[in-house]
């Protein structure tokens, strides 16, 4: 090889050498990301566009609007769900081949199929109501949508009437348990007002005497306490001290009238007119014990000829301890 050959061979090798090669795809600096900002702001910012509330994680409810791109986060290897109220007529995705959709009724499902991990697309479905737009975007896992739950504008504002009507229905159920409580406390004051005034009515219509009047029988005394009168009724208090070693066992109380018959200045009894009474008293008087008892009648006067007559009665298996007092204090 001739001199001037090899020299026209080095001079070639230089401009080979020093010609600039062009940068790959994969060389190629990445798109700069705002300063601070970490997956958790992402993941904010993002749910905030989208006007989204998480139920819980990775699973969020939205409601459908026409006029808003929403965005849909994305991760290789994850799937994510979109689930409306309808049926998908027709489902666009921008780039078939950076994300693999699937439409089965009212679902559809969305998978990056690509190794770009900043792959961008956009997605439209198209329903009875109108038109979802999204915008795809593959990101970390963390950040992925697993779900998006839609439902209806007519729905979320059905979800506020009903809050509304349950916040009213709250309200009127404490009002009317608050009327209530105040009613009953007022029919509660009334009712006292009303049993205070029976009270009075009743304590200053009452007419009472006090009886000293007793009488004794084989070991067993009967005290007359006292004889109150209220209207047509009239209440005979007295006791009865059983001091002998068997029992007194009531059989019957009578109160009544002797009417008498005056002939020669001397008195003669006539009969005797019983009351109508109600005894309240034990039936049995124990040995070496007393018990009180009252006998309610209706009141009427006494005539002339007629003196009060009290008289208790022992059952006949017993002794037959009858006891009797008459021509008590009455009432003039």
């Amino acid at each position: 090889m001739t001199p001037n050959r090899i020299a026209r061979l080095i001079l070639l090798s230089f401009f080979v050498f020093a010609m600039p090669v062009p940068a790959k795809a994969q060389d190629a600096p990445e798109p700069a990301k705002e300063p601070g900002a970490s997956h958790d702001q992402v993941l904010k910012e993002r749910q905030k566009f989208n006007k989204l509330k998480r139920s819980t994680r990775n699973i969020y409810k939205v409601t459908m609007r026409s006029g808003v791109v929403f965005r849909l986060q994305t991760a290789l290897g994850y799937i994510s769900t979109i689930d409306l109220p309808e049926k998908a007529l027709k489902v666009f995705v921008g780039d078939s081949e950076l994300f693999k959709v699937e439409v089965y009724e009212r679902q559809v499902l969305v998978k990056p199929i690509t190794d770009e991990t900043d792959a961008k697309s956009n997605l439209v479905i198209v329903t009875e109501s109108g038109r979802l737009a999204f915008d795809l975007a593959v990101g970390p896992a963390e950040t992925a949508d697993f779900v998006l739950d839609f439902r209806l504008p007519e729905n979320d504002e059905l979800l506020v009437q009903n809050a509304f009507d349950k916040k009213v229905n709250e309200k009127t159920e404490q009002l009317e348990k608050q009327y209530q409580e105040k009613e009953k406390k007022l029919d509660q004051k009334a009712e006292k007002l009303s049993e205070d005034k029976l009270k009075t009515k009743i304590a200053s219509e009452v007419k009472t005497v006090k009886l000293k009047a007793s009488a004794q029988k084989d070991s067993v005394q009967v005290n007359l306490l006292s004889l109150s009168q209220v209207g047509d009724k009239a209440y005979l208090r007295f006791s009865i001290l059983n001091y002998s070693k068997t029992p007194y066992k009531v059989l019957k109380v009578l109160v009544g009238a002797i009417s008498e018959d005056r002939k020669f200045l001397r008195s003669k009894p006539n009969g005797i007119v019983e009351f109508t009474s109600e005894l309240s008293m034990p039936e049995t008087i124990k040995p070496d014990s007393y018990e009180y008892g009252v006998v309610s009648f209706d009141y009427r006067v006494l005539g002339k000829q007629e003196k009060s007559l009290f008289r208790i009665l022992e059952d006949a298996q017993n002794q037959g301890r009858t006891i009797e007092l008459k021509n008590f204090q009455w009432f003039e």
